[in-house]
């Protein structure tokens, strides 16, 4: 690993979304640079407080009432948007809350009408971004927001429901026809019979257990859900498949398998220990070699445009708007494989949102739905026009303190393009406002 600033630059704008000049350390080694930022983060649950969920609906009596639940419900998930996406934005929390979104993606679970599930399921993710993957795998499987989404509580012995057998295999661990067959998932269906979620736990009910004997991945026998994930973790083609996703969303979407497999044995020969491959990929010379080869998703977009200037969307319409209007709203996945990433980020409407974001957010801009119905065919729907506001006071003082004596063009650009570094080489406002409005601006 060479030690130099673009390399620095490159690793945080991976690991923690964006880094000023003033948090590096030119003489630190990279790989000091590497267990230094894995030494401090810090885990912070968001959490509103609310009354029990059985409290709130024990009050929907009425259909009503229970409009009004549904309604509330989902303003609290708004509110949980906001507090994770400020989170994100906190200096001691960047890798912890960049693996949390990384897993958001792949243990992709829409719960934008429960915020006690999306409590649930966001604050499990965090605790296990970057500990072991079979307590992750264990911990998501039980939890009632999977077993609500992929139907876990209507998989019963006299009728099983093979839809979270299927993307447990296909989605959350082997890859699609990795080494199972359409019967191996009939049997693994039976395996989850029972499995429900109760008073804010994870229960098998005996009586709706399939106890019979099962033929899965070759092997007989009474199995269990538990069972099952072991028999998976056992498999190798499961460290592969983490390994893959980990790499696609890290290093570049042009897979090289031999770095996918350098990767997935240190996952699988650590037993699954999450943080070894993470610390073995940023450690690793292809790592840098990759600079500028990725487009920012939008939640990533967002969050460095908040660390870069030091600030916090502090209005829910506006978070939402905004995550509508770039294509990724959290705790709303379009499916339970995930949002597709990499360049399916960008269509015509949305790079030019891109593109004229920064001077939305520095120069007091501002969208109308109905003069711009072109950003957002989602919105069109709604009857009701509003305006959706940007703008943020920055502080240039503090931004140019925490960049002295560097290219403002390095830290704010990771792909390299020598004209557009020759032809905005000055520090100043202006300057800053024209690079955020290039594509450039949009790799990583």
């Amino acid at each position: 690993m060479e030690n130099t600033l673009l390399n620095k630059y490159h690793l945080y704008s991976r690991a923690s979304f964006f880094v000023h000049h003033d948090e590096i350390k030119p003489s630190r080694s990279l790989e000091k640079d590497v267990d230094d930022l894995f030494k401090r983060q810090v885990k912070s649950p968001i959490v509103l407080d609310l009354p029990s969920e059985a409290e709130m609906k024990e009050k929907a009596k009425s259909e009503k009432k229970r409009r009004e639940l549904r309604k509330k419900m989902r303003a609290e998930v708004k509110k949980l948007n906001l507090m994770w996406l400020s989170q994100m934005a906190d200096e001691d929390k960047g890798l912890i809350e960049k693996m949390t979104l990384f897993w958001h993606g792949h243990f992709a679970c829409r719960t934008v009408q429960n915020p006690y599930r999306t409590m649930e399921m966001n604050n499990l993710l965090r605790e296990n971004a970057l500990g072991n993957f079979r307590d992750l795998l264990y911990a998501v499987s039980r939890s009632g927001a999977m077993i609500e989404y992929l139907h876990l509580k209507q998989n019963k012995k006299a009728s099983p429901n093979e839809d979270f057998a299927r993307e447990l295999c296909e989605l959350f661990t082997l890859g699609r026809d990795v080494d199972y067959t359409e019967k191996d998932v009939v049997e693994i269906a039976r395996a989850f019979t029972g499995w429900t979620y109760r008073d804010g736990e994870h229960r098998v009910v005996a009586k709706l257990h399939d106890n019979g004997e099962k033929e899965i991945f070759g092997k007989r026998g009474n199995f269990n859900g538990e069972d099952v994930l072991e028999m998976i973790l056992e498999n190798p083609k499961c460290a592969e498949r983490i390994a893959f996703k980990i790499y696609k969303y890290f290093v570049q979407e042009e897979v090289i398998h031999t770095e996918v497999k350098e990767l997935s044995n240190v996952l699988y020969n650590s037993n699954y220990d999450i943080s070894s491959m993470m610390k073995h990929l940023f450690k690793a010379d292809w790592f840098y070699q990759k600079q500028g080869r990725m487009v920012k998703s939008p939640i990533e977009l967002a969050v460095v445009y908040c660390k870069m200037f030091d600030f916090r969307f502090e209005d829910v319409k506006s978070v939402m708007g905004l995550q509508h209007y770039l294509g990724q709203v959290l705790f709303d996945p379009p499916n339970v494989a995930g949002w597709a990433g990499g360049r399916q980020w960008i269509d015509s409407s949305r790079l030019a949102f891109r593109l004229r974001l920064g001077s939305l957010i520095l120069n007091r801009g501002y969208i109308m739905d109905e003069l711009s119905p072109e950003l957002d065919e989602m919105l069109k729907s709604k009857a009701k026009k509003r305006d959706v506001k940007f703008y943020q006071e920055v502080d240039w003082d503090l931004f140019w303190k925490r960049n002295q004596g560097v290219n403002i063009y390095d830290v704010l650009i990771r792909s390299n393009n020598p004209q557009l570094k020759q032809a905005e080489s000055t520090n100043d406002k202006k300057t800053v406002i024209h690079l955020l409005s290039t594509p450039d601006f949009q790799l990583t």
